[in-house]
């Protein structure tokens, strides 16, 4: 049974020399959700760091939803995160693995 093709966040950092060729990567979602929980973050369609997403429409970035898989199963790249989302990411990520402080 062949899986849909899923948009993700890669976390990993690949500067790092390692002994597999996999990835880490959180989920992205663009289901409609009521409350954005502290280990997600909201890409609202039409702000102005939207665009260099790849992204469709809103979605949102759940970073308590961390994966490993092979590099190879990866398609294509949709996009980027500006700096400043980026950041974000970083911080809930850190929340959500117990490395912070709530936010």
């Amino acid at each position: 049974m062949k899986q849909k093709a899923r948009p993700a966040l890669i976390i990993s950092d690949h500067s790092i020399d390692r002994r597999y060729n996999d990835v880490i990567l959180v989920a992205i979602t663009s289901q409609r959700i009521d409350e954005v929980k502290q280990t997600e973050l909201l890409i609202e369609e039409g702000t102005p760091n939207f665009k260099q997403t790849g992204l469709v429409k809103t979605s949102v970035v759940r970073c308590e939803f961390i994966m490993t898989i092979p590099a190879k199963l990866i398609v294509r790249k949709l996009g980027k995160l500006s700096k400043a989302l980026q950041n974000k990411v970083d911080n809930i990520l850190k929340l959500s693995l117990g490395l912070k402080d709530k936010i």
